[in-house]
């Protein structure tokens, strides 16, 4: 068994590199021919995703659902899929609204460090940074930062994957969120018993602690 996780783990991550370097590939050769930097800002957070996805550390907690693992691939990988195709809009704006959306992306990023995951799971709540202002920062970086690149490269295929992608995004934050209420659900019960369990101590100790002051008093005055 743990041979068959290791080989898948290892599979999905030579999945992921190739392909974000196919990605990146066509994206550079594009450039080189045409001499119109076409998704450099998307290239770039792409392999900033890859770079975390490959050290990553091991959640506490994580989603069985199939729908979960879905969500993850397609929302993770699709837009990898996406080509350059030219004539779209200008392409200054466009990268500008790609950093932009690299910029939030990257800062929520940074922010998650290790705790970065593609599969919905507990691996503990964000609150500083980007997280105290969004809910879900990374996200919101990824579709500014894709809506860049699909209207620089508006083709029929970048269009349908950037759908893809968002809705499967989409599906991530409900899978997260389920993880997350789940977690909070078990954490508060264990804080309860934990609770139960230290005022009954209390009262016992105090009741034993009463019963031992007494003795003493009634001692004191018998003697």
């Amino acid at each position: 068994m743990d041979f068959c996780r290791r080989a898948a783990a290892l599979l999905a991550r030579a999945g992921l590199v190739t392909l974000f370097l196919l990605f990146a590939w066509a994206n550079f050769t594009h450039w080189r021919s045409t001499g119109e930097p076409s998704g450099l800002g998307t290239t770039l957070l792409e392999g900033w995703v890859a770079v975390l996805f490959l050290v990553r550390r091991r959640p506490d907690a994580v989603s069985h659902r199939p729908l979960a693992w879905i969500a993850a691939a397609i929302g993770s990988f699709a837009m990898l899929l996406a080509r350059p195709s030219g004539g779209g809009l200008a392409h200054v704006p466009c990268e500008l609204l790609q950093l932009t959306g690299v910029l939030v992306a990257l800062a929520s990023l940074v922010t998650l460090g290790r705790s970065f995951g593609l599969v919905a799971a507990d691996r503990g709540v964000k609150t500083r940074g980007p997280y105290g202002v969004v809910r879900h920062p990374a996200y919101t970086g990824y579709l500014i930062a894709y809506t860049g690149y699909v209207l620089e490269n508006p083709s029929a295929v970048n269009l349908a994957l950037f759908c893809l992608s968002t809705a499967f995004q989409l599906l991530r934050i409900v899978e997260e969120e389920r993880v997350l209420v789940r977690d909070a659900g078990g954490t508060r019960s264990r804080r309860s018993r934990c609770r139960s369990r230290r005022e009954g101590w209390c009262l016992r100790t105090g009741r034993r602690r009463t019963a031992r002051t007494a003795g003493r008093r009634s001692t004191g005055r018998c003697g």
